[in-house]
């Protein structure tokens, strides 16, 4: 779901919520008030009718005036600021109508709306902590402003019922949002799979086309390697990158899939220096030097080596093409706590905070023409070696990539 899409979803939420929202604040509010002040008088003092002092029916017509605000709002495609709106001006106006009826009054205070209660329950509908503790604290602190203000030790009722609703009301809200926070992890893994099964489609599509021209260069290069024995000769290289090549066909081809790779006890040191071997004709033509570092004891490392040199490779050509300007590599290795570690820093261009939750998804990338398949298949290799890979950048400054397995 893109960003817009989403806004618009909230939107209509916000909508919807606001309508119940807004139907409630007025039935409970003013037939609260007509109980109060006209229903039960009728039957028990006979004393029918609002407060001499106060705003009286300018309250309420203050009040209703919200509605057609409201209408506006909405229509302008601005709703998130309605449920303040409603929720401050009847705080202020009853704020007010309370101090003009009991400032400098003999009459012990005995005020208060029902309407508080649904201010407090129904806050955890629109899902949104921010105002539902506005709701909460504002309501609180308005009670102990009428206990100091009136000298009254009635507040605490209020006070009491307020906060027994407002735990109420957050238990609520806590139960919303990790059902929507569940909804939202089910949708992206669903998501995910999508892209996956995208992949697998493209792959299937595009393998047999590359495997053929894969096949005639493989077949000239050995014919052209038989021919010249020299040991300057590159030609074992090209056969083995020509094999990669075909490898790498065959991991998207069952990508998402259980894979049936081959582990065996590897140096880790060699497949450094053969990785670097390679990478390093074009580290030289961008003015890159590429730094190693094995740190004593480093034990073989039980892994498929095919699929781990090109875990390296493609950290290695990541990082080469960070750094159009030059600068240094530096790759290490170690073994420690029973884990091996080895990391692959740069001083390229680095990837925002933003990003970097983002990489390894299918076809998303940083790169104006990559694909977002490189990375993506390094992690279900590191994965699948029981392993995580750990990246950490600041941009413009470079990045850095720990990838750590355990020792089988």
């Amino acid at each position: 779901m893109n960003v817009s899409t989403r806004e618009e979803v909230l939107k209509i939420e916000e909508v919807k919520a606001l309508k119940l929202f807004i139907f409630l604040f007025y039935f409970v509010f003013i037939g609260f008030d007509s109980f109060y002040y006209f229903i039960y008088p009728y039957f028990s003092s006979g004393q029918v009718g609002l407060p001499e002092k106060g705003l009286g029916i300018l309250m309420y017509i203050l009040l209703v005036m919200l509605l057609p605000i409201a209408l506006v709002m909405i229509k302008k495609g601005n709703p998130f600021f309605i449920k303040y709106l409603f929720f401050i001006t009847f705080i202020l106006i009853e704020f007010i109508n309370n101090i003009l009826i009991y400032w400098d009054n003999d009459e012990v205070f005995s005020s208060g709306n029902l309407v508080e209660i649904v201010f407090v329950l129904f806050a955890p509908i629109f899902v949104n902590k921010r105002f539902y503790w506005v709701v909460c604290i504002t309501i609180f602190v308005k009670y102990v402003a009428y206990g100091v203000l009136f000298n009254s030790m009635s507040v605490i009722i209020p006070v009491v019922l307020i906060s027994f609703f407002a735990i109420f009301g957050y238990i609520l809200l806590s139960r919303f949002i990790s059902y929507i926070n569940g909804m939202i992890c089910a949708y992206e893994h669903s998501k995910q799979k999508e892209k996956l099964a995208a992949v697998g489609q493209i792959a299937t599509s595009i393998a047999h086309e590359i495997k053929n021209p894969l096949s005639s260069l493989k077949g000239f290069t050995q014919l052209q390697f038989e021919k010249d024995k020299s040991e300057e000769s590159f030609y074992p290289i090209m056969l083995n990158e020509i094999d990669r090549i075909n490898l790498i066909v065959s991991d998207l081809l069952v990508l998402g899939k259980p894979n049936g790779s081959v582990k065996t006890s590897v140096s880790i040191a060699e497949m450094i220096n053969y990785v670097v071997s390679i990478i390093e004709p074009q580290a030289s033509r961008q003015l890159i030097k590429i730094q190693t570092e094995m740190k004593e004891p480093l034990p073989n490392i039980y892994c498929d080596e095919n699929q781990f040199k090109q875990v390296l490779l493609n950290l290695l050509k990541n990082s080469v093409e960070s750094m159009p300007d030059g600068g240094t590599i530096s790759v290490n290795a170690q073994f420690e706590d029973n884990h091996f570690v080895i990391s692959v820093e740069d001083e390229g261009e680095g990837i925002p905070e933003e990003q970097i939750v983002k990489l390894g998804e299918p076809f998303y990338t940083t790169k104006p023409n990559g694909t977002g398949l490189g990375l993506m298949v390094t992690k279900k290799i590191i994965e699948e070696h029981d392993g995580k890979l750990e990246i950490v950048s600041s941009p413009n400054k470079g990045t850095k990539i720990d990838i750590i397995l355990p020792k089988q």
